[in-house]
């Protein structure tokens, strides 16, 4: 069933490729963004940033503009190429496409990390593997940042199951009318740390009215 599901989310992303950005353009969420850029500069100038899940390069192309250099994930190649045309004058970026419970495409040194609206697509049964390959990637004292939205009545799309684990999922639905049942979980300030466990220090959080912004130190 993981497989299934994981394989549902790929193919729901490569297919909502083009109309993905249209999340970030939502009126009610612009004060959110906004402070989400600024402290992605704030935090990640003149690192060496590893960014998973990187889609569309929404982001990447923020964190580009401060950081030393950048390599941004991901498994689907639809996404990648509208990544890679936004950033295509960049020359401190590199893309590359990769399983991000895996990453064994993925080599260098880095400071810092980065994952946009992904802790969110994990089963919970999956996020101690997870965030073990994840964190094998930095030096000690890596700074790393999770960013995800926040349960909003009216603004989020509305639950339509929790499974035996308490995942739960949401019905989307494309422009073209595809519809697709997603892994969406909302976790809270502490369902963030019992995952993180003890390997991390100086842990963070910031919840604004549609994101949380968690980062902390790898120990």
């Amino acid at each position: 069933m993981p497989k299934k599901i994981e394989k549902k989310i790929q193919k729901y992303y490569a297919n909502r490729a083009k109309e993905y950005d249209k999340t970030y353009l939502r009126p009610e969420r612009q004060d959110d963004i906004k402070k989400i850029h600024l402290l992605l500069k704030n935090l990640l100038k003149g690192h060496r940033v590893l960014e998973i899940a990187c889609g569309t390069g929404f982001w990447t192309k923020t964190i580009a503009s401060v950081a030393k250099f950048i390599t941004a994930v991901d498994i689907n190649n639809e996404v990648l190429r509208i990544a890679k045309n936004k950033l295509i004058h960049s020359k401190n970026v590199i893309f590359i496409q990769d399983d991000v419970y895996l990453l064994n495409m993925t080599q260098g040194v880095f400071s810092a990390g980065y994952a946009g609206s992904w802790w969110s697509h994990i089963l919970k049964s999956k996020l101690k593997g997870f965030l073990d390959v994840f964190h094998s990637k930095f030096q000690p004292e890596a700074l790393i940042i999770f960013m995800d939205n926040r349960y909003r009545e009216g603004s989020s799309t509305p639950i339509s199951r929790t499974d035996s684990d308490g995942n739960t999922y949401q019905i989307r639905k494309l422009d073209d009318g595809q519809e697709y049942e997603i892994l969406k979980n909302f976790p809270t300030k502490q369902e963030i740390m019992e995952s993180l466990g003890t390997s991390v220090k100086n842990f963070e959080m910031e919840s604004l009215p549609y994101f949380w912004i968690v980062y902390y130190n790898i120990s």
